[in-house]
């Protein structure tokens, strides 16, 4: 099947039966027929709500392709020096604070201590529940994953296990400041989900400290026997997730159903996505690219058309009878971006890649890059503006090279490859937040997805040393090899990473679509049976439930460390769509005086209370040092001795 009658069964089967259009190949290209399905030039007719609910040079060497996170020869990220002076913001849980009451639990020392019955478990149940025994051998973690870094914010997940029916379960959560005990309901076999509830698991999170885990142990009962307990361990790390992903979505509830196609917008911790634009039943705001400011969306608006979006209003800033927009490479403060070229006539119609303003449509002179660089595919710039990676789609489909960039003159120097010969088709870069090391796919997809069979994972690179690996773990690989620790046995189902743009609680944060299974309440998608890339368009098709997953990537992980985590699963999302290619940004910064909780949040760079100690606001930079997630220089502007500068930011370090 071609790429072009792939695109065209896609999109007859979205608009005649089933939410099974994926966002990359549905607005792929060409053709009478899809030009006239999703024909004309202005923007999508259904406008969402604007808030959220809660130079020169060319060529260079290459780096040699190395499979597996837990090899090369280099550190992953920032390692630079610290701050110089106490006090400040930055630091972990306490053990014991308010959210422990919250939650009906009492304070021992520093030790919170919480029991609770959800479930309305027997009290005799509840005993036998405090035993152990192995009458379901097929009793199993299914969800989450063993070893998964979580941050705070997000709502509490859902534990899903394998096995026989159960009549109700305990979960047991121990660290050095946590002890919690909840009785739950059962469920039927292969579908034991439970989840504690969320002002619980605040306090869970807030009770484990930096260098220490969440234990967590699940005993079952059924029909009088017990089975268990089944343990994991969870680090939590020191800091709450913040901004908003903006994702593709397809059959979305929320955009209008079945033959919806939309931007949604979610805030990790909310419940529910909101529309931020979206059409029924045609193409239109998809193959969207944000700002790391939060500032601006780029988006297709039809295969021939594309505009900029403001986020704070909800509307086109300008409009465009081309690609140009089409998955553009914006500059974090979304002024202008890189055009992305046509992937070997797949996605768009630009014929070169090109500086463009995003206000007005207009061309942009680029020294060293317009002379240069003809075809550069799904390009991206670091956060900090000052590199842009790109797939160097002039010299082939394996390839991902980085050039330096200088914003007050637009010039383009230093351009290189940094990973060449990979063994698929390499897209989607993404600079860590310090901007020295990319994360990248590589597939075996032309039209870089995983849906249909085909195959994808996430590499990094080394901006100085151009050493790559595998990430082994987000990827769900149980080390360099094939072989995997996800129940489903089902990893490279992975593609479009995209990073945070800061550090939270000493860890880098990615979000990458994936076809793997979530427990029991999602199958996997890998070699389903009868399926394959000549039907998997039909309804019961494979490419129906991308997802967004999210993982932890270590800050400076040492040589030899394999620096991701396992991913989790990104609730509030619809399990009901297909959903992909989020892109995580930051919060568009705020005034002068506006209410803040942290510096990121302020275009000042600085949150502070009042002098009569009242709420927090944003205020001009003050003397003395920064706190966790303000302005900084170097590492020596931060007040704690332990945080990085990194973009701009204080950010803790990682936990020892």
């Amino acid at each position: 099947m071609t790429q072009r009658q792939r695109a065209a069964s896609r999109l007859f089967s979205a608009l005649a039966k089933a939410p099974t259009t994926s966002a990359l190949a549905a607005t792929a290209l060409a053709g009478a027929t899809l030009a006239a399905a999703c024909g004309g030039s202005g923007p999508p007719s259904i406008n969402g709500s604007s808030s959220d609910a809660d130079g020169g040079g060319s060529g260079g060497s290459s780096g040699g392709f190395a499979s597996g996170d837990d090899g090369g020869t280099v550190g992953f990220g920032s390692s630079g020096s610290t701050g110089s002076s106490g006090g400040g913001s930055s630091g972990g849980a306490t053990g014991c604070d308010a959210s422990c009451s919250a939650a009906g639990g009492k304070c021992t020392g520093t030790v919170c201590s919480i029991t609770e019955n959800p479930g309305h478990v027997a009290t005799a149940t509840q005993t036998q529940l405090q035993g152990n025994g192995k009458a379901d051998s097929a009793f199993v973690w299914l969800y989450p994953y063993d070893k998964t870094v979580f941050p705070k914010g997000l709502l509490s997940p859902t534990l899903q296990f394998g096995g026989g029916a159960s009549d109700a379960e305990s979960v047991h959560i121990t660290s050095k400041t946590l002890d919690y005990t909840g009785y739950f309901a059962g469920g039927a076999a292969n579908q034991v989900t439970l989840s504690l509830p969320q002002k619980s698991w605040v306090a869970v999170n807030a009770a484990v400290g930096a260098g220490d885990v969440a234990s967590v142990q699940v005993t079952k009962i059924s029909g009088g026997k017990v089975t268990g307990p089944i343990s994991e361990s969870w680090p939590i790390a020191q800091g709450n997730v913040r901004g908003t992903v903006f994702y593709e979505t397809y059959g979305s509830p929320v955009a209008g159903g079945r033959n919806s196609v939309a931007l949604l917008k979610i805030s990790p911790g909310a419940t529910t996505p909101t529309l931020f634009q979206g059409t029924m039943g045609a193409c239109g705001a998809i193959c969207h690219a944000a700002s790391a400011d939060g500032s601006t969306i780029v988006s297709a608006t039809s295969l021939g058309a594309s505009a900029s979006w403001s986020v704070q209003s909800g509307t086109s800033i300008t409009t465009s009878n081309s690609t140009a927009f089409t998955y553009m490479g914006l500059y974090p403060d979304g002024t202008f971006g890189m055009t992305a070229t046509n992937y070997g006539a797949i996605y768009t119609s630009n014929t070169m890649s090109r500086l463009v303003n995003t206000k007005t449509g207009a061309s942009i002179g680029a020294p060293g890059w317009d002379s240069v660089i003809n075809a550069a595919g799904t390009p991206s710039f670091s956060p900090d503006g000052k590199q842009i990676a790109f797939m160097r789609e002039d010299q082939d489909a394996h390839t991902i090279a980085k050039a330096d960039f200088n914003a007050s003159t637009k010039t383009f120097s230093n351009i290189v490859n940094l990973a060449a010969g990979a063994p698929g088709y390499t897209a989607w870069p993404a600079f860590t937040p310090d901007g020295t090391s990319v994360l990248y796919q590589v597939g075996s997809d032309s039209t870089f997805e995983t849906d249909c069979q085909y195959t994808g994972d996430a590499y990094a690179v080394d901006v100085a040393t151009k050493t790559v690996r595998r990430l082994d773990i987000l990827d769900g690989y149980a080390g360099s090899g094939a072989a995997s620790y996800l129940p489903a046995n089902d990893p490279g189902l992975n593609f479009a990473p995209t990073m945070l743009a800061e550090a939270v609680g000493g860890y880098f944060w990615a979000i990458f679509t994936s076809h793997r299974s979530y427990g029991s309440m999602l199958a996997s998608k890998a070699n389903s049976s009868g399926l394959g890339v000549s039907n998997c368009f039909s309804a019961q098709g494979d490419e129906a439930n991308g997802k967004l997953w999210m993982a932890a990537i270590d800050i400076g992980a040492a040589p030899g460390k394999r620096p991701s985590h396992p991913a989790f699963y990104l609730d509030g999302q619809e399990l009901q769509a297909d959903n992909l290619r989020g892109y995580w940004v930051l919060p568009v910064c705020q005034g002068m005086g506006t209410g803040c909780e942290s510096g990121d949040q302020c275009c000042s760079g600085f949150c502070r209370a009042g002098a009569d100690g009242g709420a927090p606001s944003c205020v001009s930079p003050p003397k003395g040092c920064a706190n966790e997630f303000e302005s900084c220089m170097t590492a020596s502007n931060c007040c704690s001795s332990a945080d990085q500068c990194i973009n701009g930011r204080c950010a803790m370090q990682a936990p020892k």
